[in-house]
């Protein structure tokens, strides 16, 4: 084989070749700037909503893909592109693929990392460790451990270690430790979830500064923030708690939240791909110190962006298997439906329809279990699934007045109500623990009533460990969707609309 002379060429002729193949020369740069972005909480939110924010309509993943890529064109060798968990449970076109859709859709927009968040867990295991599969970029979580052994199970991968602009950056995923309360607890049941600033603080001591520059910590846990006031919450303790983050990216609690705490910079983007969150760091090359960091909310405009046709495309296949399924027109709505976290016709409609189902004496529902309002008019299958997006199951318990009582104080100290059906009572937050609830219908306290709850609040959800373990308990089989599907239904076909308000059922200040 004959080998091509090389011809020789002049030094700096050479030298320019050299950079001209290898790249920008950030190394011989003192101070290096940085981009995070990020999403959170986006479950499912493939398609436009209808959200608005500032009166003009936001979100949508094709709108999200462009302006993604507009800011990461702005800063395209330092750019990392992460979220802050539960992705994938939500929406019927993300959960009638258990999630594929949506991790196919994070794989097109070249996520560099996620965190695992609570609802990840809500289809089991085995489907989460086919979506990790499925995703070109890693889930993380470092505070999760098998209860059997104390190691991390082998699908959660603690971190990830990127290089942009000659800096390493170790991601560090965490999940919120409140887990098993805030998913289906016989789903994470082999797990612990430790703390995780006690975790944050072991990796960081242990990356930095032998294997990364930097870590910048990407969890599910957040907080919230009034505008023009200082951020609150878990994740402010969380950053308080942590030494030597370069910057935190969260969420779980679907709040706009751009701050920083005690000079960390911390981002959360909303939910519903409604927002984009981006933190810009400037930090000092020698020392790995960060000079400047600053976080901000971008609103995903419709009417601003133009949306990206390919990720429109992709959507739309996965759309066009499941619309005829949708698209079914179910019945029609005579009022509208508001779902509000305190009476409200959609909590007062599910609770009524949860008692009638079970024939049971009284129901009740978790106000985190309802998820949208239902509008005026014709009701379609796929707005059914936005209220109902969860496959929670009805469960029928026996419990006496005096427990009913305790149900209701243990409700109001972790999620602060019930809806309810079959009585009425006074809930006061300002209360001590143990003396919020008042009944206002009479209840005997040795009497037996039968009672419908979710099968999430039935396994001890939301903190209403009560109801957990209570060999009395029947699982009915019944899906609250597929119940309310099949009432509306009926409904219709008896000549009747959907109506349901509020009638007082649930006193709050």
């Amino acid at each position: 084989m004959i080998r091509p002379r090389l011809q020789k060429l002049p030094s700096a002729l050479l030298l320019a070749v050299l950079v001209a193949a290898c790249g920008p020369q950030y190394g011989s740069q003192p101070q290096v700037d940085l981009t995070l972005l990020s999403t959170n909480d986006f479950h499912g939110n493939l398609e436009p909503t209808g959200a608005k924010y500032r009166d003009r309509p936001v979100g949508g993943a094709a709108f999200l893909a462009t302006l993604i890529e507009r800011e990461r064109q702005a800063d395209p060798d330092g750019t990392l592109l992460l979220d802050g968990g539960d992705i994938v449970q939500g929406t019927a076109l993300s959960n009638l693929t258990q999630g594929r859709a949506t991790i196919d859709f994070y794989n097109f927009a070249r996520y560099d990392a996620a965190a695992i968040g609570n609802h990840e867990f809500d289809w089991g295991v085995p489907v989460l460790v086919d979506r990790i599969e499925q995703a070109k970029f890693p889930l993380l979580a470092a505070n999760i451990v098998e209860k059997s052994t104390g190691r991390a199970p082998p699908w959660a991968k603690p971190y990830q270690v990127f290089t942009k602009k000659g800096l390493r950056i170790a991601v560090i995923g965490l999940i919120t430790p409140d887990t098993p309360n805030v998913t289906l607890p016989q789903n994470v049941e082999p797990y612990r979830f430790l703390d995780p600033a006690e975790v944050a603080n072991r990796l960081i001591r242990e990356l930095v500064p032998s294997r990364a520059d930097l870590a910048v910590i990407v969890t599910h846990i957040g907080g919230e923030q009034k505008e023009g006031e200082p951020v609150t919450g878990e994740i402010v303790e969380l950053a308080e708690a942590v030494q030597g983050e370069a910057a935190i990216v969260g969420g779980h609690t679907h709040q706009a939240v751009a701050g920083d705490v005690g000079g960390v910079p911390i981002v959360e983007a909303g939910s519903n791909a409604r927002f984009l969150g981006k933190i810009h760091l400037r930090v000092d090359r020698k020392s790995r110190r960060v000079l400047e960091g600053r976080a901000e909310i971008l609103p995903v405009y419709n009417d601003e962006l133009t949306a990206d046709p390919e990720a429109e495309a992709l959507i739309a296949g996965h759309a066009k298997a499941v619309e005829p399924r949708l698209a079914e027109v179910l019945g029609e709505a005579e009022v509208p439906l508001e779902a509000e976290r305190r009476e409200c016709p959609m909590g007062n409609f599910l609770s009524d329809l949860m008692r009638s189902t079970a024939s049971a004496d009284l129901a009740f529902q978790n106000p985190g279990g309802v998820r949208s309002p239902i509008d005026a008019g014709p009701i379609q299958y796929r707005e059914v699934y936005r209220v109902m997006p969860f496959d929670n199951t009805i469960v029928v318990l026996e419990m006496t007045g005096a427990e009913v009582k305790q149900l209701l104080e243990q409700a109001a100290d972790k999620v602060g109500f019930l809806h309810a059906s079959g009585l009425r009572y006074a809930v006061d937050p300002n209360q001590p623990v143990g003396s919020r609830v008042t009944l206002r219908t009479p209840l005997e306290e040795a009497r037996k009533y039968k009672v419908a709850v979710n099968n999430f609040m039935a396994q001890g959800g939301d903190g209403l460990t009560i109801l957990a373990n209570r060999p009395e308990a029947r699982e009915t089989g019944v899906v609250m969707r597929e119940a309310m599907a099949d009432f509306i239904r009926a409904e219709t076909r008896a000549g009747r609309k959907i109506s349901a308000r509020v009638e007082g059922r649930v006193e709050m200040p």
